[in-house]
């Protein structure tokens, strides 16, 4: 009798990775139920992101460290779910591709804070920066489900990449009009802005602060 080899793939790491994500909203949820709404619907409700702004809480508080984190997370296995269908990546990159993820993003708000901190522009960038912010934490939560649906359902690469496009855009959309007069009257560099991940926008900042 032949053998016939059974190649099994196992989704057991990305059920765990979800449930990782499921635990982070319940928490909170339980922790602050207003807040979380509030991130939720901050796309259509620039009035959340305004008075976030003008409360500048604390990055370190217990909220914004597991928002953080479930965004990390979300975003990270976004990444691994595109790579896997368009480069063939293995799920043990995962993990790796997290750590890539979270050390790069605590760099770049390190050397955000700190720009704005020796240009002496706290106060200019603080809504800026909160708008950023904002808008990435309501997309990990839209996200969220779009990837449940994706890996358990409807498993077409283009469903995620159109959701993945549609939030980005709008996203973008929403940076361009809520600092519009900021940033046409310093084009260029808005430009320079999504060439250097976000950087360039302190430079707008400084520019225009300075003149």
């Amino acid at each position: 009798m032949e053998v016939i080899t059974r190649n099994l793939e196992t989704n057991d790491w990305t059920t765990l990775v979800f449930i990782i994500a499921l635990v982070l909203l319940a928490l909170m949820k339980l922790y602050k139920p207003q807040l979380l709404l509030g991130y939720t619907i901050a796309l259509f409700s620039q009035g959340f992101i305004e008075n976030r702004a003008e409360k500048n809480p604390s990055v370190f508080s217990t909220f914004h460290v597991l928002i953080f984190i479930f965004s990390c997370i979300i975003f990270t296995l976004t990444l691994q779910f595109v790579a896997e269908d368009i480069l063939k990546l293995q799920p043990q990159n995962y993990f790796i591709l997290l750590a890539g993820l979270t050390g790069f993003t605590l760099v770049k708000f390190i050397l955000i804070r700190l720009l704005a901190h020796v240009l002496n522009i706290e106060e200019q960038t603080r809504y800026f920066i909160f708008t950023q912010s904002g808008y990435l934490y309501n997309i990990s939560i839209w996200l969220f489900p779009v990837l449940i649906l994706f890996k358990y359902g409807y498993s077409n690469i283009v469903f995620l990449l159109f959701f993945i496009s549609l939030f980005l855009i709008f996203r973008g959309f929403l940076i361009l009009r809520n600092n519009k007069k900021l940033i046409f009257n310093n084009f260029f560099y808005f430009i320079l802005y999504f060439c250097t991940l976000e950087l360039a926008p302190l430079l707008i900042i400084y520019k225009t602060t300075t003149t």
